[in-house]
């Protein structure tokens, strides 16, 4: 994202083409062929098979590359005068200033990625890596039935921490929303 924010390269344009088109392809059109390959290797009932797709975010790709063209040239180019590498402008000047959008994303990451149960339905079929709403599921089938008052509870109990986890980040979550994609 920095480097089709910031740097200037023939691909530039084409690799932002590609990440607006990567927006449009739903987890669902991937599901076969990603089973299928992880099938192949034998990775299904693994922590890589929840982790391995999500690994690269095109959505993050997009949150990040509106969030760095809203930053100040300046600030890289007097980066630059001090003599800095390109990692160096990243690791020093870019990500310390980009905590608002890298906690903006981290909580929309939490809460799809906490609340999928598609994927882990059907990648995992042991319940010791069962994800929250897919133990919740095996929670009603195993043990509550139609209990309502302890899948509610159980519910609560999903929930709890992600508005915990907001409430904490509240302040960052709501700076780098509004920060993103403005123009300075």
């Amino acid at each position: 994202a920095y480097a089709m924010a910031k740097l200037q390269f023939r691909a530039a344009r084409t690799m932002m083409m590609m990440v607006m088109l990567g927006l449009l392809i739903p987890i669902h059109a991937t599901a076969l062929p990603l089973y299928v390959a992880f099938d192949r290797l034998s990775l299904l009932n693994s922590y890589t098979a929840l982790v391995a797709p999500f690994s690269i975010s095109v959505f993050g790709i997009f949150l990040f590359l509106q969030f760095f063209r809203a930053l100040p040239d300046d600030l890289i180019h007097a980066a630059r005068l001090d003599g800095m590498s390109e990692m160096e402008i990243v690791s020093r000047v870019i990500v310390p200033n980009a905590w608002p959008a890298i906690t903006a994303f981290s909580i929309f990451s939490v809460v799809a990625h906490w609340n999928d149960l598609f994927w882990p339905l059907i990648v995992i079929s042991k319940q010791g890596l069962a994800t929250p709403p897919l133990g919740l599921l095996f929670f009603r089938a195993a043990e509550a039935g139609d209990d309502y008052g302890a899948l509610m509870a159980a519910t609560l109990i999903i929930t709890l921490p992600l508005v915990l986890a907001f409430l904490l980040a509240q302040k960052r979550f709501v700076e780098g929303i509004t920060m993103t994609g403005l123009k300075g």
